[in-house]
């Protein structure tokens, strides 16, 4: 009888230091993984974390942040499956449901993104984004009234196309913050609390009904099933339309400029195989200071087009694939043109944010 309870208790400290290992090795992994991300290795860093989830598919948020860098390559149906799957393992959370909206947009299901948006932004997700995307659907609807309050409330969370818009379509000047405040949001890796949560309704706003198609699947991915559901939630908040916010905020300090709606093109011929536009808002008119060397290889001609924030001090604030304005996907050369798009360096400029684009004009070898 010793002996067998020494056997057990061997067992049982093999596994647990077994375990503990193999924690360690994940929690390794992990680490890499959003490091890999914040350098803008994207295809790197997905291959991270299918080997995490391979392991331990609900290991903390690798499924939350696997679906987040596929959307940022452009792979929107992974993107969405990804977000499905945290969601039926985890519960809806802020994050998630805007991935799934983001998502949405993208592969043209307005329906299905402007539930699963609503939902992000009743749990709390802070993105102006959203309320862009958003306020392009209201405007679809002829929804004028809700576009311009989105429009409006974007504006209020630094984007400048909000401000644009607002004033362009809706007759309204909005302030934009110079750093926009963050609200508390909800952890990723926690259930919501349904009751805390409504639309006036009475009911919780939530991504629509989804099924998972697993012919979308990558090799070596893993996944469960699962489905979710749907619902909406209410409108946002609103500034007068006959309120001058041009000269005074809220705290009585000057208004930030906003730039104009300006798309002179600004033609850099990097090689015989490679034309960039700099556009939008005013940015081809804004001299560079640095630019990256850029080699880039491709089969077929086709353009990459990647939406840029630039700070007052001429530095790229973000950086993101914009599908509906090139005609080449491949992941490899949306991380690279994404990756060299945030290392140009514009001259310093009046305006606290400009937005616009860098189209990579590419020719197929």
């Amino acid at each position: 009888m010793t002996r067998f309870f020494v056997f057990i208790f061997s067992v049982f400290v093999f596994t647990f230091a077994n375990a503990q290992v193999l924690d360690e090795e994940i929690g390794f992994k992990i680490v890499k993984a959003e490091y890999l991300i914040n350098t803008e290795r994207f295809e790197d860093a997905i291959k991270e974390l299918n080997d995490i989830i391979k392991q331990n598919a609900n290991y903390k948020n690798a499924m939350l942040l696997r679906a987040e860098t596929k959307y940022k390559l452009a792979a929107y149906k992974g993107a969405k499956q990804d977000a499905i799957e945290f969601i039926n393992q985890n519960g809806i959370t802020a994050k998630a449901a805007s991935i799934l909206g983001k998502a949405d947009y993208s592969l043209g299901m307005n329906d299905a993104s402007f539930n699963s948006i609503s939902a992000a932004i009743a749990l709390g997700e802070k993105d102006a984004k959203l309320y862009e995307i958003r306020a392009e659907i209201f405007e679809n609807r002829n929804q004028k009234i809700s576009a311009c309050e989105d429009w409006q409330m974007a504006a209020k969370l630094g984007s400048t196309k909000g401000a644009i818009n607002a004033r362009k379509n809706c007759g309204v000047k909005t302030e934009i913050p110079q750093e926009p405040k963050q609200e508390p949001k909800n952890s990723d890796d926690s259930t919501v609390d349904e009751s805390q949560h409504t639309n006036g309704t009475g009911h919780t706003p939530s991504p629509t009904n989804t099924t998972i198609d697993s012919t979308q699947v990558q090799a070596g991915e893993v996944l469960s099933n699962g489905t979710t559901s749907g619902g909406q939630s209410n409108n946002t908040q609103t500034v007068p339309a006959n309120q001058d916010t041009s000269k005074t905020n809220t705290g009585g300090a000057p208004d930030l400029l906003i730039p104009e709606e300006d798309n002179t093109i600004n033609e850099i011929i990097i090689d015989e195989d490679l034309v960039l536009d700099i556009y939008g808002q005013g940015l081809g008119k804004r001299a560079i200071m640095e630019r990256p060397s850029i080699l880039i290889l491709a089969e077929k001609d086709g353009v990459v087009t990647v939406e840029i924030c630039v700070n007052k001090e001429g530095r790229i604030e973000t950086a993101e694939f914009v599908a509906s304005k090139s005609s080449l996907n491949q992941n490899s050369l949306v991380s690279l043109a994404i990756r060299k798009a945030k290392e140009f360096w514009f001259e310093e400029s009046e305006y606290p944010r400009q937005c616009g684009f860098i189209k990579f004009k590419i020719k197929g070898s």
